[in-house]
């Protein structure tokens, strides 16, 4: 894409994000909620933004295709935009800042935008392939992390303290969203990130954020991983070089694949 294609695209996807993200701030005291099959949480907000972004963005993206979360579905030919009305629901029911509607665009097997907005804190990240991460319009790149700082941050899934068992020298943290957790990741304010079990349309744009900010996608021994090509809901994680050779090497053998 060109830079004034991404332009628009990046100010459109703001505007469609802030407006879902109202959205569901408006139905949050009243909305209904259900279990899936899963276990985890949709509310009548997921489904009502979910088929609201349907309509949306085949408007402002002529010949788009969309596929939501919650079964949205529309074909088209000018790629693929993955949906999540808003990404960690449970946070969103209990209150929490970290949740909000994500998107990526996927064209020819390739990531080629993703846009994420977190309502609470008004936050707005977008990347586009080979033209770098954003947060609120700031470039955002990875450094490498020390394995000896007690303080870095590892971002994981709520069970994780279950499931997993292994030498993490620094600091645990979750906040109840896949989404999040990349664009913290890409942002610095961790320097790994371990996502268990997922969709597209809960990674794409993270993991758009975590490789234009000059970070990797890997499995958890550490080989190199494509969300849109690899084998589908492989356990990944994403962040540093570094970061990730020692995250393989503090939970190798040590774990029973699930998150």
């Amino acid at each position: 894409m060109d830079p004034s294609d991404i332009e628009r695209a990046r100010d459109v996807l703001h505007d469609l994000l802030v407006e879902a993200g109202s959205m569901a701030l408006a139905r949050r005291a009243a909305t209904a909620v259900e279990m899936k099959d899963d276990g985890s949480p949709v509310t009548g907000a997921d489904q009502a933004i979910d088929a609201w972004f349907a309509e949306q963005l085949p408007r402002a993206f002529p010949g788009v295709g969309v596929v939501g979360e919650e079964g949205a579905g529309i074909a088209g030919s000018a790629g693929t935009f993955f949906v999540d009305p808003i990404d960690g629901t449970q946070a969103y029911l209990d209150g929490l800042p970290y949740w909000g509607p994500t998107v990526c665009l996927v064209r020819d097997g390739v990531l080629e935008l993703g846009a994420f907005y977190v309502p609470p804190l008004r936050e707005y990240w977008f990347a586009a392939r080979g033209h770098g991460a954003f947060r609120d319009g700031v470039r955002l790149t990875i450094g490498p992390p020390r394995w000896d700082d007690r303080r870095q941050v590892l971002l994981v899934p709520s069970r994780f303290h279950m499931r997993r068992h292994g030498h993490w020298p620094g600091k645990i943290r979750a906040f109840g969203s896949a989404a999040a957790h990349l664009a913290l990741v890409a942002a610095g304010a961790g320097v790994a990130t371990v996502v268990p079990r997922w969709s597209l349309w809960d990674v794409g744009c993270g993991a758009l954020l975590v490789t234009e900010a000059g970070g990797r996608i890997a499995t958890l021994d550490g080989a190199p991983y494509d969300v849109v090509n690899g084998e589908p809901g492989l356990p990944f994680a994403a962040g540093a070089s570094t970061a990730l050779q020692n995250l393989a090497a503090a939970f190798a053998g040590r774990t029973d694949g699930e998150g």
